[in-house]
């Protein structure tokens, strides 16, 4: 069904939770230099640049990435990062996640494409260290916006 999915849509509709959980990342807690219409290129630096290797495929018209990690990381995944849209899905019960994941050879816009592709080992991103990740950058743009307007930041 997958295959009829991506060789007609691009996309195929993949439940979460058996192979993988996702961690849904809005652009902004990854850098407030990602825009909306950042190029794939800046994208791919940026998770390197962050040490968050594994699969991750983005859907640029929301914009989202979007983390492959181990099935059941959507039970431990901590809540705190829900206010700056980040979130778990997977298949905890009673909810059964399913996810548009696109075909393996779409690497650029246009509609969701993979930044880095599953490498056939099986190998995920560890979430505590993507919580880690995402956790500082939402610290880093709360405190850029506490700065007063005008101030200059030293960095130490």
């Amino acid at each position: 069904m997958a295959g009829t999915e991506w060789s007609q849509q691009g996309i195929a509709l993949l439940t979460a939770g058996i192979v993988w959980d996702v961690v849904r990342v809005p652009y902004a807690p990854l850098g407030a230099d990602l825009e909306r219409d950042v190029e794939p290129e800046q994208l791919r630096r940026r998770l390197q640049e962050l040490h968050v290797p594994g699969p991750v495929f983005c859907d640029p018209h929301r914009p989202y990435l979007y983390v492959l990690v181990p099935p059941g990381t959507d039970r431990e995944w901590p809540r705190a990062l829900a206010a700056a849209g980040v979130e778990c899905p997977g298949s905890t019960p009673p909810y059964i996640h399913h996810v548009g994941v696109p075909r393996l050879d779409l690497v650029s816009p246009p509609g969701p494409y993979w930044l880095t592709l599953p490498d056939g080992t099986g190998r995920l991103t560890d979430p505590q260290h993507l919580f880690q990740v995402i956790h500082a950058g939402v610290a880093e743009a709360a405190k850029q916006q506490d700065a007063p307007e005008g101030a200059s930041q030293v960095i130490v």
